[in-house]
């Protein structure tokens, strides 16, 4: 049997590749922004920081859609299928490959936000200052600021987590049920799953932008169960994967053939 580090290699490999195909039109992208702005005289202190961002929020829709169909090739693909490992090690590590890919890019994208912020520091440190002045005057603020960013944190894994396993759940069960269809219906059979995979994001999505709008409304005056909102919120998603998970490894083990 393959082991648990050298399957994670394996799979983690390319889904890093696709990352840094990314990254670098990322760059690419900043740097022309930059030097066009420049040119043109419109570039202000904050400017550099605010396009990264920008950037980086296409950068982190591109890297979710593109680790999620990597992934679903996998489970189809005979030469990941005929590797000596379980379908649920297969599945998990699968899962974790594409967590790894995408904590990957954001960590790049973080550094970058770093770097553009270099030329304007001092900015930057007078922001900080200005900030901490501010928590200073306000018991517990910084202790519930933790709390809050760890939880939205988690809740943002969370919601990722949930995204995949739903998507999996869902192609698998549709390879599984057209294997049964004629050409014919298999299209339209296929067209109705979109629609669920598009139900699903919205739901997900809901949940977390409730939990996290609740979380801003009182941001200038945390409490516990506010807080608290942020980790219940991801144990019930992670919950859901969890459920979703054993449903997709069943499928894997008794109905899902490799496609090429």
């Amino acid at each position: 049997m393959t082991s648990f580090y050298s399957l994670l290699k394996s799979l983690t490999r390319p889904k890093i590749t696709l990352m840094n195909r990314i990254l670098l039109i990322d760059v690419i992208a900043i740097v022309l922004t930059i030097l066009y702005q420049v040119y043109r005289g419109t570039m202000g202190n904050e400017t550099p920081i605010a396009d990264t961002m920008s950037y980086g929020m296409v950068v982190g829709f591109a890297a979710f859609v593109l680790l999620s169909r990597n992934s679903e090739h996998i489970f189809v693909s005979d030469s990941y299928r005929l590797i000596p490992a379980s379908d649920t090690k297969l599945y998990s590590v699968n899962l974790l490959s594409s967590f790894i890919g995408l904590m990957y890019a954001g960590i790049i994208q973080a550094i970058l936000i770093f770097v553009t912020a270099i030329p304007f520091w001092n900015e930057v440190m007078k922001s900080l200052k200005d900030f901490a002045d501010y928590a200073a005057d306000k018991p517990d603020f910084i202790q519930n600021l933790l709390y809050t960013g760890t939880g939205a944190l988690l809740l943002a894994i969370a919601a990722n987590v949930l995204l995949w396993t739903s998507i999996t759940l869902i192609h698998l069960t549709g390879n599984a049920l057209t294997a049964f269809l004629p050409d014919s219906r298999q299209k339209f059979f296929r067209f109705v799953l979109y629609v669920v995979v598009v139900v699903a994001f919205l739901y997900v999505s809901s949940i977390v932008v409730n939990r996290v709008d609740g979380v801003i409304d009182h941001f200038f005056n945390l409490n516990g169960d506010t807080i608290a909102s942020l980790y219940y919120a991801t144990v019930y998603l992670l919950g859901f994967a969890a459920l979703e998970s054993v449903g997709s490894v069943y499928l894997l083990k008794h109905w899902v053939e490799t496609g090429d």
